[in-house]
């Protein structure tokens, strides 16, 4: 029998995207799937929409505001997949991409993470351009990994969760480290399929709220660092000099990712694509 995936949509105040999100999840090609939408709290049409959405497949589970971590928590506790696909209420599945993402785990049963590249669409377009591999050192300095990515739901099963203190940000970032570094020798892959659009809203965003203030997103960071400090301390034995290195490496990011060059660059990459 197909492993079955269970995506977990949770949804705060993003009525007006569900349906298209839902949408695209029905016009997948792989079709042993659940969907489960968790209302966290909305005070829009969540309710209404998610009922007019639910069948065999849809599930909708209702509860008071926790946030993104707390969302997507409650909606894997109620899964009955054996993969889990986080997949937010404004964003959208490309029609291959369980199908993509499952012949992974089929020709490499042991792999830990399934993800790949994706587009923006709304206020802003473009095709991100994710590192195909990457460290457990790397991933300290930054998230490498959209939560759009596809992992057995067994971790999650056996204490590996998205921590519910992060409702301001980084949550999937610090899921991560917690997942790969539990599981080190274990394969991620890359897959050259864009497996989700990713919605850009003009007006403030959560990441962009964090992006542009140095300050929350110090307050955030901190928080990973001391979660997990004995970790951070294995590749990184000051913290001072971790601070230095990961502004270093944003600033140089910055510097490439705003150059001309680079824009031409990722303007005809896109256009051939």
């Amino acid at each position: 029998m197909a492993n079955k995936v269970s995506i977990i949509v949770p949804c705060f105040n993003h009525a007006k995207y569900l349906e298209e999100c839902i949408q695209s999840i029905n016009n997948q090609s792989y079709t042993n799937w659940e969907c489960i939408i968790v209302n966290d709290g909305s005070t829009d049409d969540t309710e209404t929409v998610s009922r007019k959405l639910e069948n065999e497949k849809v599930r909708y589970i209702y509860q008071e505001n926790k946030g993104l971590p707390g969302a997507r928590n409650t909606g894997i506790r109620n899964a009955s997949g054996d993969y889990i696909l986080p997949l937010d209420a404004d964003d959208t599945l490309n029609p291959l991409a369980l199908e993509k993402m499952i012949a992974v785990f089929n020709q490499t049963p042991e792999t830990l993470i399934v993800f790949s590249d994706t587009v923006t669409f709304g206020s802003t377009n473009k095709k991100s351009n994710l590192q195909e591999k990457f460290t457990l050192k790397e991933l300290l300095l930054g998230n490498k990994l959209y939560c759009t990515s596809m992992f057995p739901k067994k971790y999650f099963d056996a204490g590996i969760i998205f921590d519910e203190k992060l409702r301001h940000g980084f949550e999937d970032w610090e899921f991560w480290i917690q997942l790969i570094d539990a599981n080190r020798e274990k394969p991620i892959t890359k897959i050259d399929y864009t497996v989700f659009n990713y919605r850009s809203h003009p007006e403030t965003s959560m990441i962009k709220e964090i992006v542009g203030n140095n300050d929350k997103k110090e307050i955030i960071y901190h928080a990973v660092y001391e979660k997990h400090k004995k970790l951070f301390h294995e590749f990184f034995p000051s913290y001072i000099a971790l601070l230095n290195r990961k502004n270093f490496y944003e600033q140089k990011l910055e510097r490439i990712y705003s150059s001309k060059p680079y824009r031409i660059y990722n303007f005809l990459i896109n256009l051939f694509r």
